[in-house]
């Protein structure tokens, strides 16, 4: 897949009429780095809003001062402390069916008033789980603990008491730990283009970008800042505020 495959699905979008939303998730998020600045000044230049998952337990007063100097900034919850409690047989997940649910669901309302009272005005009480992982019988009782969405990676499958919105493309290569390369990228965000013009998923769920500022390499910025260019002259293409796309009143066609 090239640059020139991506313009043509998403001039493809254009000749049927129809607006392409995309959304941007960053995770990991718990202090102020220069990575971290070097990502909300990429995304406030292009005016992209921007989502950050942060950690509650880990959170630091540096994080809530550099927030509070942009609005395009907005946060869900990451979790509680990051932390893996799955056996070592298994992939790694902190809200997996291994632990008591009154132990998680616990530790997550505590995080979830952490957040609220240190970003009033920029949290949304939406669960990114750590990788993308979560207990089936977690998410049946995340609306009962005032959750009012949930997002992991992958198509979604939707549901009547939360807002899911998910991410799709995943800019790096967790086995070696560095860039997973344009070619995969780009595969990745024309694929799930194409299946939601096509109807083939669910087309009202914006594509969503994944990337995870601590963790990126020199080739990782380099396609961030292509991206943002590349997409920056289609009107068509319309970047999503997080909060807005979580809301229930947002459930309308995006297409």
């Amino acid at each position: 897949m090239s640059w020139q495959h991506l313009a043509t699905e998403i001039e493809t979008w254009a000749a049927e009429q129809k607006t392409i939303a995309l959304w941007w998730r960053d995770d990991d998020a718990h202090t102020s780095s220069a990575a971290l600045t070097q990502l909300i000044n990429l995304t406030h230049n292009y005016q992209i809003p921007l989502c950050l998952a942060v950690i509650p337990n880990q959170l630091e007063i540096s994080l809530i001062e550099l927030v509070e100097q942009h609005p395009l900034v907005w946060i869900s919850q990451h979790g509680y402390s990051h932390q893996n409690h799955a056996p070592a047989s298994q992939r790694k997940c902190e809200l997996g069916a291994d632990r008591l649910f009154e132990v998680i669901a616990s530790e997550l309302l505590t995080g979830q008033n952490i957040l609220k009272q240190a970003f009033a005005k920029q949290f949304f009480p939406v669960l990114v789980p750590p990788w993308n992982r979560l207990a089936h019988s977690l998410v049946n009782e995340l609306a009962n603990m005032h959750y009012m969405g949930l997002s992991t990676l992958g198509p979604r499958q939707s549901r009547k008491d939360l807002v899911i919105q998910n991410v799709h493309v995943d800019i790096i290569n967790w086995k070696q730990r560095q860039f997973a390369g344009e070619k995969h990228c780009l595969m990745q965000l024309i694929q799930h283009l194409q299946a939601r013009r096509l109807n083939q998923i669910d087309s009202q769920e914006a594509t969503g970008l994944m990337t995870h500022h601590l963790d990126h390499d020199a080739d990782c910025w380099q396609f961030c800042q292509q991206l943002c260019e590349f997409l920056k002259p289609y009107s068509h293409v319309q970047w999503q505020q997080p909060n807005r796309l979580f809301s229930k009143a947002s459930v309308i066609s995006l297409v």
